[in-house]
């Protein structure tokens, strides 16, 4: 089975982030879920190695929730 870019980025941020099964995507951001420089970072190189572009600066500094990210993936595709 294919996954979705959605799906995909969802795997990711509960990987790294360890959110939990239960709890909506939309409500993860760099406010909530232990989410720090160092998850930031780690997100950022999960995210570019699995959709295999490299984000500017200006994208990961920008990348602060689950929706920024997956709309930057989007447009990156």
């Amino acid at each position: 089975m294919i996954e979705n870019t959605e799906a995909t980025l969802e795997r990711i941020f509960r990987s790294v982030l360890k959110v939990q099964p239960d709890e909506d995507m939309v409500s993860v951001s760099v406010e909530s879920h232990g989410w720090d420089s160092v998850a930031h970072l780690n997100l950022i190189l999960a995210v570019e190695q699995e959709f295999q572009f490299m984000m500017t600066p200006e994208e990961a500094s920008a990348a602060n929730s689950f929706r920024t990210m997956l709309d930057l993936v989007n447009s990156r595709r």
